[in-house]
């Protein structure tokens, strides 16, 4: 795919780093000691190593390079374009890593030991341990730190789950193991939507596995239940701000605040340097309640402000008779650090803090925020730096931001006090059409080319359809959420449109467990909306969401159904033909082949022959076929995959690469598997060397491994074992590479029952 045509992308930070310390006349060490940035980490810029320096670095490189306005902005907009090219991929929640530990985590060594004794002793399998305790007690960090002492013992693997308890959309329990299934079996087909079916696939796939699994932020007992084990090897560390009585089976640890010594260590780290009275470091830590959040507030306040003494502190925090009443526990009262650092805030800083929680999602980028406050990016990378200076913020990721959700509490009630109600809906709805509109521009990338242009004139979030992705993914949460609030809002037809723009999108990231959600919202909008062909479409979409993300087969029929009827009476052919391809995928699902099956993807191979279009015409004779398949017609099924790979080869669906791949060796696969099943050998071998020849993408290693398979087959039965070990050995690659271990135990099995020579 070309590159569309838009604004020009940043310069690349290094080369233009570079440049500008060139023409200053300045060597790499002189402008290191004018800039008191390190001659390493200017190396590294330079060299490409960092391509995404905090907005603070690029600051004193453009005051000591004295650079004009021109020149300042746009090492700024090169190093914010290096922070969002290292966005990462969620894709299919394959990878769940643990955080970072942090680094000057303090203390806990009584609890560390209860959760080593607990969950890290011999023979404790299948336990799971919940830290519970109010908000910024220090529940996570904990967790984290245990889980990393512990990693050796769960060479399998340790996994991290935001459950998200607190947020405007939580994870919901089968949400939650489908993440864990997919980290663990990334192959794993749908997760089923239903709670047990989803539970029971959870312990089959974890079965006999020494895992660790971190789930963090638990809001009810609900989100844990289903994804405790109970037995085997594996073991849960659970965080929660309840105590979930409700939960059977599990050890508890109520977190307490640092003890009185702990609490005067962690800002004794905080502030290197000082030399403050240990009575005053105890009356600081007393008026922080000893919680680390308020702590690590006030004592990098401290740090921040070398103009201040401990007492300059104390005064300030003893005076401040802000509570935020609605966010204690106990007698835990903290909006007093909170405060006297949001006090302390430049006013432009101030209104950041406070609107950031508008931006729904565990994350913030540098963009939603300058849209947030109407100020222009290389301003609010100024500000977001500011803020996270000051632990009121933390910058998780290239490019991304996060504020605990304590902190996102007490910025809510200060949003509160000093905007009014029409300001925060401005802001709302600010952030929320560029957002949404962003999202639309990034599900454009996967829409088959314009027929005769080989260019995209559309602007966006994105240089290319990989930014396109990591940047839908990275923003998942918070454009749903800004979805959600357009379809009470009553924004039915933009609802239509971001959903119509993503259901191209949506066969690349399959398994997110949204898409039901975002397909059904944009269903409703279609019917606000009064469209028959509207309401056709976007039924399918839902249609698909049921077959490949929810598994919900009979839904999946219903809504075809409907769609059909729907789009007859809106006299579009195409959408019957989708309906009726729709309902024969649903028919396989349910394992009811036959005439019915025959006859809708019959319909609709002669629907998208009447309207000519021939990528639905291509799945409808792959559906055709299958029917065919099962029905035992297998001579009638070959020829229709024969067809639907000479039109996934014609030139309406060749620009379409990874369509016109994944049609073309799936169909080719099916007649080799057919081949075998007739005993012609020679005919597999042939078929399956071609389909294997037509595409190396990655979106077609499935196949492949499936079409090697049967080409082993062959080979064995021809007495080529040579050549069947070969293909068998591809497939285990193949399997090894996805993580797909359950695929990678059968073809060792294969490999290990092959004999060495003859059939």
């Amino acid at each position: 795919m070309e590159s569309r045509i838009g604004t020009s992308a940043p310069a690349a930070l290094g080369p233009l780093l570079r440049r500008l310390r060139v023409a200053a006349g300045l060597t790499l060490e002189q402008l290191s000691e004018v800039s008191g940035i390190s001659d390493r980490a200017i190396g590294d810029m330079e060299r490409g190593v960092s391509r995404g320096p905090r907005a603070s670095t690029i600051a004193a490189l453009a005051d000591a390079l004295r650079l004009a306005s021109d020149d300042r902005h746009a090492l700024a907009a090169a190093a914010r374009a290096g922070r969002t090219k290292d966005l990462p991929r969620i894709d299919t929640y394959t990878d769940l890593p643990l955080p970072r530990v942090v680094a000057d985590f303090t203390g806990r060594s009584d609890e560390l030991r209860k959760i080593r004794d607990g969950i890290g002793g011999a023979g404790r399998g299948g336990r799971c341990l919940l830290i519970s305790g109010p908000p910024g007690i220090g529940k996570t960090s904990l967790a984290v730190q245990a889980a990393r002492q512990l990693s050796a013992k769960f060479p399998d693997g340790q996994y991290f789950v935001d459950l998200q308890g607190f947020a405007q959309n939580p994870l919901s329990a089968v949400g939650v193991l489908a993440r864990l299934i997919r980290a663990i079996e990334p192959q794993a087909s749908a997760v089923p939507q239903q709670l047990s079916e989803a539970t029971d696939l959870w312990r089959r796939v974890s079965t006999g596995k020494r895992i660790l699994v971190v789930l963090d932020n638990a809001a009810d007992e609900e989100q844990l239940r289903a994804a405790i084990l109970g037995e085997g090897p594996a073991v849960m560390l659970a965080t929660s701000r309840r105590m979930l009585s409700g939960l059977d089976g599990v050890d508890r640890l109520p977190l307490a605040p640092l003890s009185g010594p702990d609490a005067v260590a962690l800002l004794e780290q905080l502030t290197p340097g000082r030399r403050t009275a240990a009575a005053e470091l105890r009356q600081l830590a007393h008026l922080c309640a000893n919680v680390p959040l308020a702590i690590r507030v006030a004592g990098n306040r401290l740090a921040t402000r070398s103009r201040w003494t401990a007492g300059d502190l104390i005064a300030r925090l003893s005076a401040d008779n802000r509570r935020l009443d609605t966010l204690t526990a106990g007698d835990l009262q903290v909006s007093a650090a909170f405060a006297v650092s949001y006090d302390q805030l430049s006013p432009a800083a101030r209104r950041l803090f406070r609107r950031l929680p508008i931006a729904a999602g565990t994350t913030t980028s540098t963009e939603a925020a300058a849209v947030l406050i109407g100020r222009p990016a290389d301003d609010t990378d100024d500000l977001l730096d500011e803020l996270v200076e000051l632990s009121l913020l933390e910058q998780t990721t290239a490019g991304r931001f996060r504020t605990h959700d304590l902190l996102r509490s007490y910025g809510e009630s200060r949003l509160r006090q000093e905007e009014s109600p029409e300001e925060i809906r401005a802001a709302e709805q600010r952030w929320r059409q560029w957002l949404l509109t962003a999202t639309i521009e990034a599900g454009q990338w996967f829409e088959p080319p314009v027929p005769g242009s080989d260019t995209r004139s559309a602007t966006g979030p994105a240089q290319s359809a990989d930014e396109a992705a990591a940047w839908l993914q990275a923003e998942g949460d918070s454009w749903f959420a800004a979805l959600t609030g357009a379809a009470r809002a009553g924004e039915h037809q933009l609802v239509v449109d971001v959903a119509e723009s993503l259901h191209w999108y949506s066969d690349h990231w399959p398994h997110w467990h949204r898409w039901h959600d975002v397909f059904a919202l944009s269903t409703e909008a279609a019917r606000h909306l009064g469209d028959d062909r509207l309401q056709a479409i976007h039924l399918g979409y839902l249609a698909w969401a049921e077959l490949v993300c929810v598994v919900g087969y009979e839904a999946a029929l219903r809504h075809a159904d409907e769609a059909f009827v729907l789009a007859r009476r809106a006299g579009d052919y195409r959408q019957m033909g989708w309906a009726r391809d729709y309902r024969a995928w649903a028919l396989t699902e349910l394992d009811r082949p036959g005439e019915e099956q025959l006859t809708a993807a019959q319909e609709a191979v002669g629907l998208f022959s009447k309207t000519e279009d021939w990528i639905g015409l291509s799945q409808a004779l792959i559906s055709q076929g299958i029917a065919l398949q099962h029905m035992d017609r297998l001579d009638e099924a070959a020829g229709a995959f024969e067809r639907a790979a000479a039109v996934a080869q014609g030139p309406a669906t060749a620009p379409i690469e990874a369509l016109r791949a994944l049609t073309t060796v799936g169909a080719l696969c099916r007649i080799a598997e057919i081949h075998l099943r007739l005993h012609r050998w020679d005919a597999a071998v042939r078929v399956a060397t071609t389909a294997l020849e037509c595409s190396d993408l990655p979106d077609t290693a499935l196949l492949r491994s499936r079409t090697l398979l049967v080409r082993a087959q062959a080979h064995q039965q021809l007495g080529n074992v040579a050549m069947a070990r070969a293909d068998l050995e591809a497939v285990r690659d193949i399997r090894a590479a996805a993580k797909d271990a359950a695929g990678l135990r059968e073809v060792e099995e294969q490999l290990r029952t092959l004999p060495a020579t003859g059939q």
